[in-house]
């Protein structure tokens, strides 16, 4: 037996990916959510940068502050989904190491994989990184037209 086998049964490696892997899912959750609630509000700013009622001098500073607010939030998204999915798939390594060396060692794995398929991972993907992805073409769009102007 190798020290990792020694540490956790089979049972506690496998509760542990799949908590490992929650967690993950959670926090690319998290942070797709509050990019969203922020990119609310800065759209909203961007309102007032339209209403002709508003002082120039804010409008001003909305209309060059704003848009790159935006634009490093949703890159700031991007890259904390991206490490979120870097752990899961370190999860995923770690898991199919330990069941490939239980096969080897003649002993079939009692649970499922703690993870889905390849094809619906990489499905699953899609939102947690088109999201931000738009969001910064969006602003991005948004920046060149007011250069423009």
């Amino acid at each position: 037996m190798t020290q990792d086998e020694d540490e956790l049964s089979l049972k506690e490696f496998y509760n542990y990916t799949v908590s490992q892997i929650g967690r993950e899912e959670s926090l690319i959750n998290n942070r797709l959510s509050w990019m969203l609630t922020f990119q609310g509000f800065l759209f909203a700013a961007i309102a007032l940068v339209t209403d002709v009622g508003t002082d120039p001098a804010i409008r001003i500073i909305l209309r060059n502050l704003v848009p790159i607010v935006g634009l490093v939030i949703g890159a700031f998204t991007l890259i904390g989904v991206h490490a979120a999915y870097l752990s899961i798939n370190n999860i995923k390594a770690k898991c199919k190491e330990r069941k490939e060396r239980k096969e080897r060692l003649g002993d079939r794995p009692l649970y499922p994989p703690a993870h889905g398929t390849p094809t619906a991972h990489r499905l699953g993907k899609i939102p947690s990184y088109g999201i931000p992805t738009m969001v910064v073409i969006a602003w991005l769009l948004f920046l060149l037209l007011l250069i423009k102007m």
